[in-house]
Formats: C-alpha cells, sequence, structure tokens
C-alpha cells in the first residue's frame, strides 16, 4: 500500500510547516487528489489515521478533494473535462489528448494551532 508512504512523506510536509510557524499541532489538513494520480482516495483516508499517530497531526482531520480529469485536445484545441479511463476529446472524438488536469497530488490546506507561548505573546 503505497498510500501509507504518501501518508508519511505528506506529514513530514505539514510538520516541517507547523515548526516554521510556530504551531503546536495541526488541526486540519486539506489535499487535492487526482483521478489519474495513482492514489485512492479511501486508502489514502485509512492509512492517514494510522500514520497521524504521534506526529503533531494526531488529532488533524484530513480532507480529500477530488479532482476531474481534464484534457486538452490536440486537434482542435478543445479543453475538454473527460473520464479517467476515456481520454478523448469530446469534441472531435480524437483521441490525441494531452492531460492537463486531473493527475496531481496537491497539499492545498493546513491549519495549524499556534504553541500556547506564542499564542500568549499575541495577545
Amino acid at each position: 500500500m503505497h498510500e501509507l508512504s504518501i501518508c508519511q512523506a505528506l506529514l513530514d510536509e505539514v510538520a516541517q510547516l507547523a515548526r516554521s510557524h510556530a504551531a503546536d499541532s495541526v488541526e486540519e489538513i486539506v489535499i487535492e487528489v487526482g483521478a489519474l494520480s495513482g492514489v485512492d482516495p479511501a486508502l489514502l483516508s485509512r492509512a492517514f489515521s494510522i500514520a497521524r499517530a504521534g506526529t503533531c497531526a494526531a488529532c488533524a482531520t484530513l480532507f480529500i478533494e477530488p479532482i476531474a480529469v481534464t484534457v486538452l485536445c490536440v486537434a482542435c484545441g478543445t479543453r475538454s473535462e473527460v473520464p479517467a479511463n476515456r481520454l478523448v476529446c469530446t469534441t472531435c472524438h480524437d483521441f490525441r489528448t494531452r492531460v492537463v488536469e486531473g493527475d496531481e497530488l496537491r497539499l492545498r490546506r493546513v491549519a495549524l494551532r499556534p504553541t500556547a507561548m506564542h499564542a500568549a505573546q499575541a495577545s
């Protein structure tokens, strides 16, 4: 299950963000997962619940936002949202397309909780 190693890399990145912003914990993590990313959102969610234990994101909620597949047709220039298993232009039905969206896995947002000492200084 490569989703576990993806979660570990994600949590490493989140921990680095938390340190750089003097945060003591993470409340939520929002990621975008493209239909062609090779990542199963359900498995990723399960792996996250295991991988977060003992990290600054131990109580964090993971939100997964799907990204649809969009292709650009080389023949007619149309940009189309298509099913992941049919990368064909919806206008001219040509098969010569280029994926422009839907193959990414992206960290979108992290909600941090500042350390108690840092929060007291800000008051």
